[in-house]
């Protein structure tokens, strides 16, 4: 079978491999047939990322078919639509014991410490797959479960509630998807961000109020809507260590910031408005759980998944003109390419109208994989970058804003 191993930072290769084989009861084996290429991907690729290990199969978001099942698996059927859950844990720890399996100390993550699921076949336990409805999704569409728990882990580490004011910083695939549940949840969603075609595309994922913070006084807009009370959550999701540090004199009493992010060096924080207004500071990792919740909400965010899947390409197109300048013009989105021969639903390549200034995600089959997947890997790195100069733009700006304001105190 095929895989796409990465033997150290920069070394990508398309080796053939043996099939996997069940050899412990609980086990199963899938044959696998979406796979997304997400950030950290691309970071192990660049040996960017700091836990990752070589060689290592990459991936850890996708969808696949139950193609045999051990003799301890009473409850999944050969022919069995699911997607994966990329994470193991010891069940042991403090972490675990408390509940909190996701950041356990001897977690492992797939495609980063142990091999993960760009190969055509995989053997997991059958603790780590979850069936979903396949009339409801496709596989392609199925692969994008794995982000959308992220974004419901953020939500319930935030605690949003009914009614919540919440403000999301970044309109990237994760922000978005974090704005689309916050809405869900029946809050009053605002996303910064200064990318004009974000700020179309996040009034479709739920936004109520799109602010560029480039062109408009953020934290003047925060206080107009609550009346001086501030946002009641936020969710730093563009990667900037200044927003966080800004962040506590934006939220409300009792408030509650979500770090989604975070950067090199340590971030400054303001304890004194820390304490005065008993706000609530709060990491997320992964997700915990919530894969079974995930796929029975996800058909009804189907919408959503299409319009950030912004281009679907078989894997056997050697138009190679087309696929790589999907994933080398920084005018795109997140790029789909479908490897299980099936030809890609309509709805999610109807979006081309829509510009956007970087690629976070690609969903492939694993069917088959044309070599110059490496190259288009290596290019996404380059649309993270422009990413966050965008960003950097927006957080300079709130600077001036910023210092504009003390100055007018006195």
């Amino acid at each position: 079978m095929k895989a796409i191993v990465v033997n150290g930072p920069g070394d990508m290769q398309l080796v053939e491999r043996p099939m996997p084989e069940i050899k412990e009861p609980n086990q199963v084996l899938v044959k696998v047939h979406a796979a997304g290429i997400c950030g950290s991907d691309v970071h192990v690729y660049h040996g960017s990322n700091p836990y990752a290990k070589y060689p290592v199969v990459l991936g850890h978001e996708g969808s696949g078919e139950v193609i045999a099942v051990g003799e301890g698996v009473t409850d999944l059927k050969p022919g069995a639509s699911v997607v994966f859950e990329p994470i193991t844990y010891c069940g042991k720890c403090y972490a675990c014991r408390c509940g909190h399996h996701n950041v356990c100390r001897e977690l492992k993550v797939l495609g980063c410490i142990v091999d993960g699921i760009f190969q055509e076949y995989v053997v997991m336990p059958r603790s780590q797959v979850y069936e979903y409805d396949a009339s409801k999704m496709t596989y392609q569409q199925a692969a994008l479960c794995e982000p959308f728990t992220i974004g419901l882990q953020a939500n319930w580490r935030g605690d949003v509630r009914p009614g919540d004011v919440v403000l999301v910083h970044g309109g990237g695939p994760i922000g978005l998807i974090v704005a689309n549940i916050a809405k869900s949840r029946g809050a009053t969603v605002i996303v910064s961000e200064p990318n004009e075609s974000r700020l179309a595309m996040a009034k479709d994922f739920g936004a109520d109020y799109s602010i560029n913070p480039m062109k408009e006084d953020l934290d003047a807009f925060i206080n107009k809507l609550t009346d001086g009370e501030g946002v009641n959550v936020i969710f730093e999701a563009a990667g900037i260590p200044a927003l966080l540090a800004h962040a506590t004199s934006q939220l409300s009493p009792a408030g509650r910031l979500v770090a989604m992010t975070f950067g090199k060096e340590p971030i400054p924080v303001n304890f004194k408005e820390i304490n005065a207004k008993e706000l609530t500071i709060l990491g997320t990792r992964h997700q915990y759980q919530k894969f079974p919740e995930v796929v029975k909400i996800l058909p009804d965010h189907l919408k959503e998944v299409d319009e950030i899947t912004t281009h679907v390409f078989k894997a056997e197109d050697k138009s190679d003109s087309a696929v790589y300048k999907s994933r080398t013009d920084p005018t795109q989105y997140i790029v789909v390419v479908n490897f299980d021969g099936s030809e890609p639903k309509e709805e999610s390549i109807e979006h081309d109208e829509i510009i956007y200034d970087r690629t976070d995600r690609v969903v492939f089959d694993m069917e088959s994989v044309p070599a110059y997947v490496r190259d288009r890997l290596a290019a996404a790195t380059l649309k993270l970058v422009s990413g966050i100069k965008s960003q950097v733009g927006g957080i300079e700006q709130m600077k001036v804003q910023t210092e504009a304001r003390k100055a007018r105190k006195f």
